[in-house]
């Protein structure tokens, strides 16, 4: 063989033993690939039937075992008291004795009406409930200086009070409730434009019959002067007295 080829084999590379024909640099190193790995890909079909298989694995858990899952309601309706605090207006001295207290329910049937208007279109009736009490009282405050008397040896007193009254009637509004209420054509209408049903009269009337059938029953009036005699004696019994006589004016009824 010639120089030339001679230099023409020192210039070319060898194949390598694959025969690939692929050429290599000097002193280059080969880097080994593994395989590649799968990239994930979000589907939201997927994505549902996991969802979905989430919830029947906590109901097939919860009809098994019982268990029923607290979630909040994020929608659940709160109440806010942004209400100022109390402001003390005045003090008042108190000498009544509230030695008894009677709770009665009345039934309150209140209609209202337009005269040459049948009901059907225009009137309102409503049918109300009131549970409510009302104490008796002995008014201490009133006593003169000889409403009470000491033997001598002060072993023995009288005492002299004032008969009992009733105070104003309480209605107890948690406890109390309407029944039912009928209203007119034409009040249904005005109730959609913001006319409201006033109770205000429902609670006076009800009140009103509280405290009537409490003062026609009398029972918490004598209650009361049996309590205020059992108070009284107690009490004097403890300073040493042996005989107390209480006695109460004339009931103004």
């Amino acid at each position: 063989m010639t120089d030339e080829s001679g230099s023409l084999l020192q210039g070319t590379a060898a194949p390598d033993e694959g025969g690939s024909g692929s050429r290599e640099e000097p002193g280059a190193t080969r880097r080994l690939r593994g395989p590649r790995r799968p990239r994930f890909r979000f589907s939201p079909v997927r994505l549902i039937a996991y969802v979905v298989l989430a919830v029947l694995v906590l109901a097939g858990a919860a009809a098994v075992t019982g268990w029923r899952p607290s979630i909040p309601n994020p929608f659940a309706e709160r109440t806010i008291d942004r209400s100022s605090p109390a402001v003390l207006r005045s003090l008042e001295d108190l000498s009544e004795y509230h030695a008894g207290s009677a709770h009665l329910e009345v039934v309150v049937d209140l209609e209202d009406d337009s005269r040459w208007i049948p009901s059907a279109l225009r009137g309102e009736r409503t049918l109300f409930v009131g549970v409510g009490s009302v104490d008796a009282v002995v008014d201490f405050g009133a006593l003169g200086e000889d409403a009470v008397v000491v033997s001598a040896d002060r072993r023995s007193v009288t005492i002299s009070l004032p008969a009992p009254t009733l105070s104003e009637p309480h209605l107890d509004l948690d406890k109390s409730y309407v029944v039912a209420r009928q209203r007119g054509a034409l009040d249904r209408v005005g109730g959609l434009f913001g006319g409201q049903s006033n109770d205000s009269e429902l609670y006076k009337v009800a009140s009103t019959k509280i405290g009537e059938a409490a003062q026609t029953d009398g029972q918490v009036l004598e209650l009361a002067k049996t309590n205020t005699t059992a108070m009284l004696r107690g009490l004097l019994g403890a300073l040493g007295f042996t005989n107390v006589t209480v006695n109460y004016a004339t009931d103004p009824r």
